[in-house]
């Protein structure tokens, strides 16, 4: 299974029009031939650059990924990206793949959603890790802590050309972040939330909220 990650910078008043475009018309439509869209993400005003949006498709194998690029191209959808373009300043696309420890790696593309579901929207972290590689045991064992405040929901590294892993964290909610520090409070807090990382590596995060039809949600 590979994973497209499409990066938008969208026009801030075209915002509403753009979900609708991957709603109404991108997600059901790859969803008849071996694609499906994963998560629909924001960047959160106030923790960054707004009006960001991340996409992710997960395609079948690589025959999958040529026929969607095709149809966004040349076919069914080109006018429909052609339309989507008008309403981003520019755009970014890479491939991945999952890395061995993340939740995804033994997922069955068939158990994927088609379609969109209904939830409450919930907050995500989204780091870009480089020169280095993670162990993915401490992600693991971080994630299975009750306590937990980010819960490591999928891990990705390049398919071909260089590039950071990524790895996609589901946030607490605010209940759940006040009954992990009930306890010592947020002034004993040390700020580590994710494994310390090996020397010379470099990390950026990014805050993002998704919206309630994103299939994937937080789960």
């Amino acid at each position: 299974m590979l994973f497209v990650r499409d990066e938008l910078a969208v026009m801030g008043e075209r915002e509403i029009d753009v979900d609708e475009a991957i709603r109404d018309v991108y997600a059901p439509t790859i969803a008849d031939d071996d694609a499906r869209l994963l998560w629909y993400l924001y960047s959160t005003h106030g923790a960054g650059n707004g009006y960001y949006t991340i996409v992710i498709t997960a395609v079948r194998d690589g025959a999958a990924w040529e026929r969607l690029s095709r149809r966004l191209r040349y076919g069914d959808l080109a006018e429909w990206s052609t339309q989507l373009d008008a309403m981003t300043y520019s755009s970014n696309s890479s491939m991945m793949v999952s890395t061995e420890w993340s939740p995804l790696a033994d997922v069955d593309f068939d158990s994927l959603p088609t379609e969109p579901v209904e939830h409450e929207v919930s907050l995500f972290r989204e780091d870009a890790i480089e020169n280095a590689d993670v162990d993915g045991s401490d992600l693991s064992r971080a994630s299975a802590d009750r306590d937990a405040i980010l819960t490591c929901i999928a891990g990705f590294r390049p398919f071909m050309d260089r590039g950071p892993l990524r790895i996609l964290y589901g946030a607490s909610g605010v209940d759940e972040m006040e009954r992990a520090f009930a306890t010592d409070g947020w002034d004993d807090w040390s700020g580590s939330l994710t494994p310390t990382l090996p020397h010379g590596a470099h990390r950026s995060a990014r805050l993002l909220r998704d919206v309630p039809w994103s299939p994937m949600g937080r789960a």
